[in-house]
């Protein structure tokens, strides 16, 4: 009887000393992910662009002076390959994406051969960089998220490019924002 009880604990510990690995303790923190993403307004950059980089943080701080529950922040991809990726499976809507890697992303040319083209939005240009998303992004977030970045713009000369570029539709939100359109706000949740 002590022999198997001390089998069992012998089992138990080695389970734990390869706990990573193993697959009886093996879980995913999607639900977790799933969870920030819906409270974190996240703009994709990438390590690889450091002036795109640049251009989010600015973009991110005048958000979270005009919008702080928005609690935007950047998330940085290591190439622009893996923000193709991370934007192609809808694990964010919003990305800050130099004009040839619009154009390039738009077309799936380039680097991006391998993606179909993705169905990305204009939202704001800066003349040398795009704030992109995704064409399920909702109409009153693109709303807000431009009508801020053009209020707190200021010397960056931020601009809603109403003719579209590289073949991106303006996001209709951000469209209404550049026009001084008003949008009818989303009806509030079950119990809020």
């Amino acid at each position: 009887m002590k022999r198997r009880t001390l089998l069992t604990r012998a089992a138990a510990l080695a389970t734990l000393a390869c706990w990573p690995w193993s697959p009886t303790l093996a879980h995913t923190p999607y639900r977790q992910w799933d969870i920030f993403r819906r409270r974190h307004l996240q703009i994709l950059t990438t390590r690889s662009d450091l002036d795109g980089d640049a251009v989010g943080d600015d973009w991110v701080a005048m958000l979270l002076e005009r919008l702080p529950l928005s609690r935007a922040m950047i998330s940085r991809a290591r190439d622009t390959a893996r923000l193709a990726s991370l934007l192609k499976t809808d694990q964010a809507k919003l990305a800050v994406l130099s004009h040839a890697d619009a154009r390039a992303m738009t077309d799936a040319s380039g680097p991006f051969a391998e993606y179909v083209p993705m169905p990305l939005q204009l939202l704001l240009d800066d003349g040398r960089y795009l704030l992109v998303a995704r064409e399920n992004l909702p109409l009153h977030h693109a709303f807000a998220i431009t009508s801020a970045l053009i209020e707190a713009g200021g010397a960056q000369r931020l601009s809603v490019p109403l003719d579209g570029r590289f073949g991106l539709p303006v996001h209709p939100g951000a469209r209404a924002a550049a026009l001084g359109e008003a949008i009818g706000m989303p009806a509030p949740a079950d119990g809020a």
